[in-house]
């Protein structure tokens, strides 16, 4: 299953000079998306999306495993569907083969840092650092840890306290993989950069927000967590629930198989008649478990640093599903809930308008990662 431009090719097309592929390989589906700049505005040049289930043996909707040389074949169809031809290309890795921690450390000069942060690394990361690609940078002071100084004047302040570092891993293997799915996918051009995903959603739907946010990234297989302050990530969660269990639970309680169910769960959701009330029988008890689970590791953030979250986020393909800002609601009080829209961001033609604002949050990390590139 593919979805792409390719009925409307006289508006975007390819191949244009200075435009940036952003590639997102999912469980379930690849999305990509072709970026440029323009006159200063950032124009949406062409996208993309493929279902990964029915390579193998599943359905669209249903993560998956596949091997290597079966992601390129994918993501090749794809390209070729849509009539995509990358110069600069950005993949971003997922969530799940990659590693991130913050981790508060002595304020001590980079020199000592810099032989620190290995140390530290290796408490936390859970294979040998040479078989890693390692990143680290120092997160900036909050508000709350820059203290007045006496009888100063209102605009001087010091800095007390530890630091915060976010540490980044990617398995080499991992950069390989990713490395061979573009040349098996026979994309031109060096050698790709890569991005931990989170990073990239972050990038598309947060901005340059700086409330506290926390950002539900919902996949087929899990549900990605993140807690945004001040303008960077402040910690993150996976809980290994996502989409696709509302799919088999509502498959399993109608005894209709998997596609199906993923057609009637996309199409009404958890409104309206009574397939929507089976929906909601079966999206509620799943939604509600993902849900209190987000709000303790919010909750845990908020008691450690004293502060309120103002807003919550969600993307992903489970983003998508009707009626889900009225579940998520009821586990934080007096949060307002939106669904992210990283595709508002770009420029794009306005009878494209409807389609745009149904598949938005699912382009979240495809967006974000392409954004990477017109910054760089």
């Amino acid at each position: 299953m593919v979805l792409s431009l390719e009925s409307i090719k006289h508006v975007f097309g390819g191949g244009h000079k200075g435009a940036v592929l952003g590639i997102d390989i999912g469980s379930s589906s690849i999305k990509v998306v072709m970026l440029e700049k323009v006159e200063e505005k950032i124009v949406l040049k062409n996208y993309g999306e493929i279902a990964l289930g029915p390579m193998a043996g599943a359905g669209v909707g249903q993560a998956t495993n596949l091997p290597t040389e079966k992601v390129a074949e994918a993501l090749r169809d794809l390209l070729k569907e849509s009539g995509i031809i990358a110069r600069h290309t950005l993949i971003a890795i997922p969530f799940s083969a990659s590693f991130l921690t913050v981790v508060e450390l002595p304020d001590v000069v980079k020199k000592d840092l810099d032989s620190m942060i290995p140390l530290e690394a290796r408490r936390h990361i859970p294979v040998p650092i040479t078989e890693v690609s390692l990143d680290w940078w120092v997160l900036p002071k909050r508000k709350s840890e820059i203290e007045p100084i006496a009888n100063a004047s209102p605009d001087t302040a010091k800095i007390v306290g530890n630091i915060e570092v976010i540490i980044a891993a990617i398995h080499n293997e991992v950069i390989k993989k990713y490395e061979l799915v573009k040349r098996s996918a026979q994309i031109p051009g060096g050698t790709s950069h890569f991005e931990i995903e989170i990073f990239s959603t972050l990038r598309s739907v947060v901005g340059s927000d700086m409330s506290p946010i926390l950002v539900v990234d919902i996949g087929a297989g899990s549900t990605k967590l993140a807690i945004i302050n001040e303008g960077v990530v402040r910690g993150s969660h996976v809980i290994a629930v996502g989409g696709q269990d509302i799919t088999l639970g509502l498959s399993r309680a109608q005894a209709i198989t998997f596609d199906k169910a993923e057609e009637i769960k996309c199409r009404v959701g958890m409104i309206g008649d009574a397939e929507g009330r089976d929906v909601s029988a079966v999206s509620e008890l799943l939604l509600v478990n993902i849900m209190n689970e987000a709000a303790r590791f919010a909750e845990n953030y908020e008691h450690k640093h004293n502060t309120k979250l103002e807003k919550i986020i969600l993307v992903g393909g489970g983003a998508r599903l009707k009626g889900i800002e009225k579940i998520v609601a009821q586990n934080f009080k007096n949060v307002p809930v939106s669904v992210g829209d990283p595709l508002s961001r770009v420029d794009s033609p306005a009878f494209l308008a409807t389609t745009i604002k149904e598949i938005s949050p699912n382009f979240a990390v495809a967006v974000g990662i392409a954004l990477k590139g017109l910054e760089e």
